[in-house]
């Protein structure tokens, strides 16, 4: 509930915390959300509050030790995935801001929801921001990936309208 009541959703454009959110939603993918959040210190730790520069020069060898790290979610394919994504973001970081926001003009989309999003619901509106990061470089950011991450970055405001959100 800390998460949600203070960050869940909250605009920002800063690249790092864009970054930040995109590893952890990435982390996420095939797992409870709690399980992040119980990692999410101990990768902060581990990859200097999750540092654009500092993961971007990470090695074979560094990545290795990551899969080995109890204090990561260790799973070599997305611990991968965020070394290569901060290798893409470190050529340009004002890109990740761009295509983040700049599809919904750097305004919020309110969805006024009254229950939990579907996929169905926003395939079409995800699939220029799925391509967009894909045409870029970026790994895993699929369709439901990608949506999580604008929901925590406050792309779109998907509390529903019953939530005391904030």
């Amino acid at each position: 509930m800390i998460y949600h009541d203070t960050r869940w959703g909250k605009p920002t454009r800063e690249v790092q915390d864009l970054f930040h959110a995109m590893c952890l939603e990435i982390m996420q993918a095939g797992l409870a959300f709690q399980v992040v959040l119980k990692h999410e210190e101990g990768m902060r730790e581990v990859l200097q509050d999750f540092s654009i520069n500092y993961m971007a020069h990470l090695s074979k060898s560094d990545i290795e030790n990551l899969c080995q790290d109890t204090r990561m979610i260790r799973n070599r394919a997305k611990i991968e995935a965020l070394i290569e994504n901060a290798k893409v973001v470190s050529n340009d970081p004002g890109k990740l801001v761009d295509l983040t926001w700049a599809p919904v003009h750097y305004v919020q989309l309110d969805h006024m929801l009254t229950e939990p999003a579907k996929p169905a619901d926003y395939q079409e509106f995800i699939r220029p921001f799925v391509a967009a990061f894909k045409t870029w470089g970026l790994k895993r950011m699929g369709p439901v990936t990608t949506y999580s991450y604008l929901q925590a970055v406050g792309v779109v405001n998907d509390h529903a309208l019953t939530c005391c959100f904030r």
